[in-house]
This record gives C-alpha cells, sequence and structure tokens, in this order.
C-alpha cells in the first residue's frame, strides 16, 4: 500500500459548534434522566438498579419525556417502561 498523501484520509475534526451541539445534547439528556428519577421518588416507585440502568443508557430525549409523563400515574416501574 502506497503511502501516496493523496491517498491518506485525514481525520475529521469536529468543529466548536459541533462540539457545543454535543455537549448541550448530553446536558439536556442528563437533566431528563434526573427528572426521571425525581417523578419517581415523588410517586413512591423505587429507583431499583436496573431501573437507574435503563434510564442512564437511554439516549432518546423523546423516550425519557414519555417515560416521565407515564411516571406521573404509574403504579410501579412496569407500567414506566411498558413498551407500545
Amino acid at each position: 500500500m502506497s503511502a501516496d498523501s493523496s491517498d491518506v484520509r485525514r481525520a475529521r475534526t469536529p468543529t466548536d459548534d459541533e462540539v457545543l451541539d454535543f455537549w448541550h445534547r448530553q446536558q439536556h439528556l442528563k437533566a431528563d434522566r434526573q427528572l426521571v428519577f425525581a417523578v419517581l421518588r415523588w410517586r413512591g416507585i423505587p429507583v431499583t438498579n436496573l431501573v437507574r440502568s435503563r434510564v442512564n443508557l437511554c439516549g432518546s430525549r423523546e423516550r425519557l419525556e414519555l417515560w416521565m409523563r407515564r411516571a406521573v400515574h404509574a403504579k410501579d416501574a412496569a407500567e414506566v417502561f411498558a413498551e407500545e
């Protein structure tokens, strides 16, 4: 394989705006996760290790919002995380 500079692909470095956008998305996800935990605690639903893992692994703000809405009226974690 040739080490010709025309064959070498350079790794793209993210721009400052892209890094900032990523950071903001992560902060919003973190806040949404904390809200899910808060609603569960307010409702008296235990935040078990399994619940904590499921919420912490979620990367969708829409899904976290759905879980928050469900947690408001749920009797247990199974109702919160039930599949549609």
